[in-house]
């Protein structure tokens, strides 16, 4: 083969032509520059196919000129039948997991979707959609409710927490109707105790529900008819009660109590009974024996004494019967004939209390045939639209209904025929034309040789409905209003960052001028006041985000003594400048390394600081942490604050986190500041699960503490440290720069030109996306708020760009609008990164490195 070309080997050894092109192309790479090429080759042996990994190298001689190419190969046949076996594997348990009757779901450790089987998502294009999104992300394409993608990611984070199957049932509403889901997160770890994934699965039990609810609806009507069955057996004038075969009564009816009550010596015997109370006791006793032993009724009539002497006459019905266990009792019912007279005169008087209950009763209580046509109303009815009685019955409710709810006037009757177990809502109109609401229920009779009517009580909740629809008025205007301060607050941060981005931009620029020292404190001057708006723009968007409850805490690996560390030496040069001494005690933890939210906690401790070194004129300033519990799963750490200077007057300390609020009008005055550190770092110290404590003494310092428990990360290895940026990577990248500010666009440009970066600048998103489409560009940066077109509409028409290569082009929004929201919208458009105006230079080369690197390597 020595001697050969390329193209005659491979002819030699009957190699495809395809194979002799791809060679070809590789030595064409390498010589152009490249110092190396890999590739993976086919090749047909007989029957069998081998798998070759082939690499290409040059080796360059003393001037820099390839001396020689040096290309070696593999054979990764092995590897590849082994991948094929797995990628089968996968397809076998796929296809399991595709025909279970339960929805299947795969999560990464981000909560991540890997795996969706039919049975959660039926279409195979939203299947395939879903994979790589989180939750939220899956939640929002599905409008969802965010309550139910919170409720699914605090299942799933204690899952991954407590390392535990965690289980949770689900209500969801569509067009089918309501379902019950039965969700499930399984977490699978390594031997290593790394989460590897998460297995979601999901059951129906909306059958089960049904059956549920139906078995209670047969437990409440068998209550009600309890009850029912209960009031009718304690209404009748007769004595009902029943006897085991011991005798003892098991059951009775009010009139057995009140019959008892007048005869207590059959009940009670004593020595002291007479004769006459003994034969009426035996008779009884002989009555008793006859039904137990014939198991047969028997009707018969009987008198008992009563206490006072005087007789009473019972016509007694007797008739054996078995309780539920299956022993055998007796049925007695007894009816007074005594005194018919009495005995109507009760009835009268029930009857009476009955009529009072309704007529006394603030409930609207009535009758009406089934057409609606009234046959009886109580006073409060009158009272409530505001006619008599005579008035009102013989007249239909239609009458009483406004024009527009006529319709429900039909369904209200055909729904009478069934009693209403919960109260129904029905809109009527007054004899003065006022509109009233009632809750009303019904409940429609039924007797022989008498008409059917409907029995309708209910109560005017006029007074609520209306509260409810003010209070919800007011939700929606305090809702509009908190739209109308973020869209203000956004807007105003816009529009200052925008030239402040302008000013610190030009002070970087001269700071690398030669200055003169006057000059140089100038700038420094310059800069220091930037800086100081800077902050307050910032400041007041935390404080929004607070307000507006958009503030997120993210959950993230951290150093605990680097936290502290980093804090101590962002103020120790203002503490030497006021000179005063910064001592900064970090806790004493064998794994310091800890799960939370670093830049928020950095954000609190550098307040803290600030307003220390502020209020403090000599001594000393201490920044510490100290570890309260230490477990195997957690830290407790207490972090506090402590100073030498002014304190705080007791009468003050009440309000000293309120927003822009300070401890006195003369401190406002004399040290300045806006009053919004402490009330955001109390507001920040909270969302992340602690207090932010204060204890101060007027004239000898203050301390602020706060305690917070903290996930520990069982972590083997160290922290990566940064890289340092490596500007000879931004020599020679061409990056389009859209920016209709001419400040701006020309800081930027000079910036990126001192790297050697070859800049393209424009003023309107139409210009820039004419450049994208006829022009390659490294990377694009594209302010987003510009004539034209503005940053998101260049960005989604680039990204359906037909060529994949324009359309993959990384791309860098330059935007003055901090809030969250603003960014999610701008990356989910399309865009790789965002940088916030003003930026620093570093965060700017920086990103750049980072897109262009990722785009390469892609």
């Amino acid at each position: 083969m020595i001697g050969k070309t390329n193209e005659e080997s491979c002819q030699h050894r009957q190699r495809p032509a395809a194979i002799a092109q791809q060679r070809r192309r590789a030595f064409r790479e390498v010589l152009s520059g490249k110092s190396e090429m890999t590739w993976e080759e086919t090749i047909e042996k007989g029957q069998e196919q081998r798998f070759f990994l082939r690499r290409l190298s040059s080796a360059v001689g003393p001037d820099g000129s390839s001396q020689l190419l040096i290309s070696s190969g593999i054979d990764i046949t092995e590897r590849k039948r082994t991948e094929q076996q797995m990628a089968q594997q996968q397809q076998f348990y796929e296809a399991i997991l595709n025909l279970l009757p339960v929805d299947i779901a795969v999560f990464d450790a981000e909560h991540r979707f890997l795996f969706v089987n039919p049975s959660s998502i039926s279409d195979p294009s939203i299947r395939q959609q879903v994979i790589g999104k989180t939750n939220y992300e899956y939640m929002a394409a599905r409008r969802r409710p965010m309550s139910l993608a919170d409720q699914r990611q605090e299942h799933f984070e204690s899952a991954v927490r407590t390392k535990t199957d965690v289980s949770w049932e689900e209500t969801l509403t569509g067009p089918k109707g309501v379902k019950h889901i039965l969700r499930n997160f399984r977490p699978i770890f390594d031997a290593s105790g790394a989460l590897q994934l998460v297995v979601g699965s999901g059951i129906d039990i909306t059958a089960r529900y049904a059956a549920e609810e139906g078995q209670r609806q047969v437990e409440r009507q068998l209550r009600e008819q309890q009850t029912f069955v209960r009031l009718i057996v304690d209404a009748l004038p007769d004595v009902v009660y029943v006897k085991d075969a011991n005798g003892q009564v098991v059951f009775r009816n009010a009139a057995f109590d009140a019959l008892a009550s007048r005869s207590k010596q059959h009940w009670q015997p004593t020595e002291e009974q007479s004769i006459a109370v003994q034969e009426e006791l035996w008779q009884i006793r002989v009555l008793n024996k006859q039904v137990m032993a014939t198991s047969r009724p028997l009707k018969t009539e009987m008198s008992l004494t009563m206490s006072r002497g005087e007789p009473c006459h019972l016509q007694v019905y007797m008739c054996p019967m078995a309780s539920a266990d299956g022993s055998p009792g007796i049925l007695t019912v007894s009816t007074d004939i005594t005194n018919l007279k009495l005995a109507r005169l009760a009835l009268e008087q029930r009857e009476k209390q009955y009529h009072d209950l309704v007529r006394y009763s603030q409930a609207l209580i009535c009758t009406h045939d089934l057409e609606g046509t009234l046959l009886t109303v109580n006073p409060a009815i009158e009272r409530l639209v505001n006619l008599p009685a005579a008035r009102l019955i013989g007249r239909n409710i239609r009458e009483a209904i406004p024009p527009e709810h006529q319709s429900a006037v039909a369904d209200y009757l055909a729904s009478t025929n069934q009693p209403t177990t919960e109260p129904r809502l029905m809109t009527i109109m007054t004899s003065t034309g006022e509109r009233r609401y009632l809750h009303y229920y019904t409940y429609q009779v039924r007797e022989a040789d008498a008409a059917p009517y409907v029995v309708a009580s209910g109560y005017d909740v006029t007074q609520g409905i209306r509260a409810e629809r003010a209070l919800l008025q007011a939700k929606q205007e305090a809702e509009a209003n908190a739209h109308a301060k973020e869209s203000f607050l956004s807007r105003m941060s816009h529009e200052i960052r925008t030239p402040l981005n302008g000013v610190l931009g030009m002070a970087v620029l001269l700071e690398k001028t030669t200055l003169t020292p006057q000059q140089q404190e100038y700038l420094t001057t310059m800069q220091q006041a930037g800086q100081h708006l800077l902050a307050l723009v910032n400041d007041v968007l935390d404080m929004a985000k607070i307000t507006t409850h958009h503030l997120q805490i993210d959950q993230a690996e951290f150093d605990l003594v680097m936290a502290l560390q980093s804090a101590g030496q962002t103020v120790a040069a203002l503490a030497t400048q006021k000179g005063l001494t910064l001592l900064v005690e970090p806790p004493t933890a064998a794994m310091p390394r800890v799960l939370g939210d670093a830049y928020r906690l950095h954000q609190v401790l550098l307040n803290l600081l600030s307003n220390a070194l502020k209020f403090t004129t000599q001594g000393s300033v201490q920044l510490g942490a100290s570890v309260l519990v230490d477990v195997a799963e957690s830290l407790t750490v207490r972090f506090w604050v402590q100073d030498t200077g002014i304190g705080i007057e007791p009468e003050h300390q009440e309000r000293i986190f309120d927003a822009f609020t300070q401890a006195s009008a003369a401190t406002s005055y004399r040290f300045g500041g806006t009053g919004l550190g402490l009330a955001i770092s109390e507001q920040l110290v909270h969302h992340m699960g602690g207090s932010l404590l204060l204890c101060s003494t007027p004239g000898e310092g203050t301390t602020f503490s706060f305690t917070l428990t903290l996930p520990r990360v069982h972590a083997t290895t160290e922290a990566a440290v940064p890289v340092p940026i490596n500007y000879e990577g931004l020599e020679g990248l061409r990056v389009l720069l859209a920016e209709d500010n001419v400040v701006n666009q020309w800081i930027t440009t000079v910036l990126l030109e001192q790297r050697g970066v070859l800049v393209y600048a424009v003023g309107t998103g139409t210009e820039a996306l004419a450049q994208l489409e006829t022009k390659s560009y490294d990377a694009a940066l594209l302010d987003i708020q510009m004539p034209g077109l503005s940053g998101v509409d260049v960005t989604r028409a680039v990204r359906q760009h037909p060529d994949a290569a324009r359309a993959s082009v990384p791309l860098i929004a330059l935007t003055a609008n901090a809030f969250d929201a603003d960014q999610e919208a701008y990356l989910a458009a399309g865009m790789n990164a965002c940088l916030t105006k003003p930026f620093e230079e570093d965060d700017l080369y920086r990103l750049l490195l980072q897109v262009t690197a990722t785009a390469t390597s892609q």
